[in-house]
């Protein structure tokens, strides 16, 4: 192996240790009675309550981009607690497998599909993973507030959409902490070899999220929380303090999209399929 790639291996190999130690330490802080309260609490209207800034707009989107049959199975790439995989699954009847590199995580993701009932145990599975290697083949795909946390986002967004069904679509919502304009986000995502078919900028919302759940997160720390909940709650507002000033110098963007393989931009290292 030539000594970029092996740095370049050994890099995102370090990274994704660091960023899965982050987020088991948050699930298991967030575990305690008051992180659970501030995930219901946060949580707007019928929105899953999630470990994110996920809303009900972007459950009806994810629905509306990909738009499942009782037949398909989709991919939920960050799946998080398994909330989200739940509500679609009830929301459409196809089966959902939600993968994420948190053991915690997924522990209580199974947890709760078996307390949703008989239908989502069966229907709504969940796999501690790479999230760029999905377990199973689906039919489509879709990655709420995740990918911009995995090693290198458009090779890895790529080698998903081309290990699903045609047209490998997969629904994305990201921050981005470059500040990228409309066109240059674009060519960045589609750099990795897919083409956007629909791309969103939900700044605003996601700036208002950011408020609502530091708000929620002081108010929960008045009610004197055990230490585990106080650090996890001290946890939030440390987040939604660097969300807020990223946001104030207009370096934090959250991006709502659709790609779909591209077959006339191959990912690099392959051959085009384009034909005379």
């Amino acid at each position: 192996m030539p000594l970029p790639s092996a740095i370049r291996a050994i890099a995102d190999a370090s990274a994704s240790r660091i960023v899965g130690a982050y987020f088991e330490l948050s699930y298991r802080l967030l575990s305690a009675p008051a992180g659970r309260e501030f995930l219901r609490a946060a949580a707007v209207g019928d929105a899953p309550a999630v470990h994110g800034y996920s809303t009900s707009e972007d459950v009806e989107a994810v629905l509306d981009a990909i738009q499942p049959s009782a037949t398909d199975l989709l991919l939920d790439l960050g799946c998080g607690l398994g909330e989200v995989a739940i509500a679609v699954h009830r929301r459409t009847g196809c089966r959902v497998v939600g993968i994420d590199a948190a053991p915690d995580a997924i522990a209580e993701a199974r947890r709760r599909a078996v307390e949703a009932g008989a239908g989502a145990a069966a229907a709504v599975r969940f796999h501690v993973g790479d999230l760029a290697s999905p377990p199973v083949r689906g039919s489509g795909a879709y990655a709420l507030d995740s990918l911009m946390f995995v090693p290198r986002p458009p090779q890895a967004i790529a080698s998903v959409s081309r290990s699903l069904e045609p047209p490998g679509r997969i629904f994305v919502t990201f921050v981005d902490h470059r500040g990228l304009g409309r066109a240059a986000f674009a060519r960045y995502i589609e750099a990795g070899g897919v083409r956007v078919e629909r791309l969103e900028d939900v700044s605003s919302e996601f700036a208002r999220r950011s408020r609502e759940r530091a708000a929620t997160a002081r108010r929960l720390l008045r009610g004197g929380p055990s230490w585990t909940g106080r650090l996890g709650l001290r946890l939030v507002l440390v987040e939604e303090a660097i969300a807020g000033r990223l946001l104030a110098r207009g370096r934090l963007r959250r991006w709502r999209f659709i790609v779909a393989w591209n077959p006339y931009r191959p990912a690099p290292g392959t051959t085009s399929r384009r034909r005379a």
